[in-house]
């Protein structure tokens, strides 16, 4: 049941993208109104921001619609709220498509922020509190993975994002002030301490 939900939700964001895209129009958008948080290229140096870089434009865009009605409220969701108002589904298909098709440009890992545990919840989960491995969703280098077999992307790129924004959004997921398919996220980020956040934030900052 929970295998045919998360592929319903799936294909009704892979029907929404079907649709032809402007990239021109999405780039028009991006410099003019999504520029100060995101970056024009949306490499933001802002860590309360997202960089949305090579990020799946399926996923750009359900967040995008997440946060216009109002269905995600979490973080700088009250800001971006206002400035998507006026937006029509199509310029914010071009606009997800824009910055899908941007370069991400990666960040470090600090040295100092526990990388070792970082690398291990990242690549190997961990097992005793029934976390698993980052990567069996987001893949090795963070560049997220396609869902139910098809162009759909389901799991979001993460390689390179700040560590900071990770960690928030980790707890948002945790406090159930978050929501994703099927509860996957809120019951893997309930398991996680506050320093298994932080590490792994640390190690997706670093992933190229």
């Amino acid at each position: 049941m929970k295998r045919l939900t998360i592929l319903a939700a799936l294909s009704v964001a892979g029907l929404a993208l079907a649709e032809p895209v402007d990239l021109n129009k999405g780039k028009q958008i991006a410099e003019n109104m999504c520029a100060s948080c995101h970056a024009a290229d949306g490499n933001s140096a802002i860590a309360t921001y997202p960089k949305l870089a090579g990020q799946h434009a399926s996923f750009i865009f359900r967040e995008t619609l997440a946060i216009k009605k109002g269905e995600r409220t979490t973080g700088a969701a009250a800001t971006m709220t206002p400035m998507v108002q006026n937006l029509s589904d199509d310029d914010i298909r071009n606009v997800a498509a824009y910055y899908a098709k941007q370069n991400p440009k990666a960040g470090e890992a600090n040295p100092n922020e526990n990388p070792t545990l970082g690398a291990r919840i990242y690549r190997g989960g961990l097992p005793d509190k029934k976390v698993p491995a980052c990567m069996a969703c987001h893949g090795p280098s963070g560049a997220g993975t396609l869902g139910g077999g098809t162009a759909v992307n389901a799991f979001p790129r993460l390689g390179g994002q700040h560590a900071s924004y990770v960690v928030t959004q980790l707890k948002a997921y945790a406090n159930g002030e978050r929501t994703s398919p099927n509860s996957m996220m809120e019951d893997v980020a309930k398991r996680m301490s506050e320093e298994d956040m932080k590490a792994v934030g640390n190690f997706i900052q670093g992933l190229k």
